[in-house]
């Protein structure tokens, strides 16, 4: 690993009261001594003008912080300037032109996990914390980086280790021809008892993968039953284009919406009709695509029009489950906004006079208050689940082989349950593995 300082903005994009740019390296003395003419006293805040000539960048907040005591485990520096992008990217070049580079995303993490400040799972929870979205999540996210998920998988392999260790004492060190049948139920006992651990770990990464995924949203329809214009009250723009001609929209277009504090994707889809039109049909062949991985479909029908035979056996046809039909257009035919309690898939709104869309928002808001989330849960990735699974398919055959008094098999089983739950916390990771990781982190983290 290089470790020439680089440096990077923490903070998003766009203006704001403050932002921060972070430094990190080996070795910072070059790069201070040519930005801010001084040294820094380790955590502690300085006022200073950062200047380049005789223009004074900004006025900002300085904290040294020194190697290891950082979080990358090398000598680190904080600026906290005003979070004017024009200020923090001038601030910025006059790092590069003084010996630092520009920070690869992630990079900082990156460092952070070399140095051994962090292990490959609470490295990525720092990216899930980031991008959860909702509190849950949040939680989840907070359990994995505090250690929670990193401590069941220790006490795990180190159950396999002890178990390896006397599978193979049996190997190498037989008192006699037989193996005792007690020492054969001891081990099949031990193999027992951490299958049924690691199952609990499984449950709840169950679990938290699917905090880790923020729920999508699609809206479909025939032409002109009000997708988009439904879509614009929720979001409060005119996000999508909306016209009394058909086909307007034409593409898949995506939308991020915020209901107290729980972040959701809104996929505002083609209009779903026969048509000889190649764009309309790569439109409509897009936007069953997107059903097709939505959490949920808000189906929308014009109510002067009522839900058609067609209507149904679209949903039908692309076993549609998770659906809600919404019947648009009410203020044409005098109904209340309401969820109908004989079918409540049915709910009744109007995008032109905007009833009911509180009624959309409370059926998203009640997917999250059903999901049961336990203390335990941790935000988990893919990556996560399959070599925990990939763990227990080892553990389950090395136990097959003691029944059948292979042990040297028994024990290479065991070897791989034990690499398998390793390469979760990064012990046996692969270069292009963890470039795949940390490049999906932001910039300045």
């Amino acid at each position: 690993m290089n470790n020439e300082p680089i440096c990077a903005i923490a903070t998003p994009s766009g203006s704001s009261a403050l932002g921060i740019i972070r430094i990190s390296g080996q070795d910072l003395s070059t790069v201070t001594e040519k930005v801010f003419s001084r040294t820094f006293e380790d955590r502690k805040a300085t006022l200073v003008n950062i200047c380049e000539e005789k223009d004074i960048l900004d006025q900002s907040i300085v904290i040294y912080y020194k190697s290891p005591r950082s979080y990358t485990g090398e000598d680190m520096i904080e600026i906290i300037c005003h979070g004017n992008h024009v200020v923090m990217n001038s601030i910025l070049n006059f790092l590069v032109k003084n010996g630092a580079r520009s920070a690869n995303p992630g990079e900082f993490s990156e460092r952070a996990f070399f140095n051994n400040k962090l292990n490959l799972a609470q490295a990525e929870a720092v990216a899930d914390l980031i991008s959860a979205s909702d509190k849950k999540a949040v939680k989840a996210a907070q359990n994995s980086l505090c250690g929670k998920f990193v401590n069941e998988i220790n006490l795990l392999a180190q159950d396999i280790l002890s178990l390896r260790a006397e599978v193979e004492s049996v190997i190498n060190f037989p008192e006699d021809d037989d193996v005792p049948d007690v020492s054969i139920g001891n081990i099949k006992k031990k193999i027992d008892k951490t299958l049924s651990l690691l199952s609990d770990v499984i449950k709840n990464s169950k679990e938290g993968a699917t905090l880790n995924q923020r729920k999508i949203y699609a809206f479909a329809g025939k032409p002109n039953s009000g997708k988009s214009s439904l879509i614009n009250c929720l979001l409060r723009k005119n996000a999508s284009i909306v016209s009394s001609h058909a086909g307007t929209t034409r593409d898949v277009l995506e939308y991020e919406l915020n209901i107290n504090d729980k972040i959701v994707n809104i996929v505002d889809t083609a209009g779903i009709h026969d048509t000889s039109d190649d764009v309309e049909k790569e439109g409509i062949s897009r936007a069953i695509k997107s059903i097709a991985s939505a959490d949920k479909v808000f189906y929308i029908v014009d109510d002067s029009q009522g839900i058609t035979d067609a209507d149904k056996n679209f949903i039908k046809t692309y076993q549609i489950e998770k659906y809600v039909v919404l019947f648009n257009k009410i203020d044409l035919t005098g109904k209340e906004p309401i969820i109908d309690n004989r079918n409540n898939k049915y709910v009744y709104v109007s995008a032109k006079e905007s009833l009911g869309i509180d009624l959309i928002k409370q059926i998203i808001e009640e997917d999250f208050s059903s999901e049961v989330v336990s203390e335990n849960t941790y935000l988990a990735r893919r990556r996560h689940l399959e070599l925990l699974n990939k763990g227990r398919l080892h553990l389950e055959e090395s136990k097959r082989n003691i029944i059948k008094g292979t042990f040297d098999f028994s024990a290479e089983e065991l070897r791989l349950a034990h690499v398998a739950l390793s390469s979760i916390l990064g012990q046996n990771s692969k270069e292009d593995l963890l470039d795949e990781i940390f490049n999906s982190f932001c910039i300045g983290k």
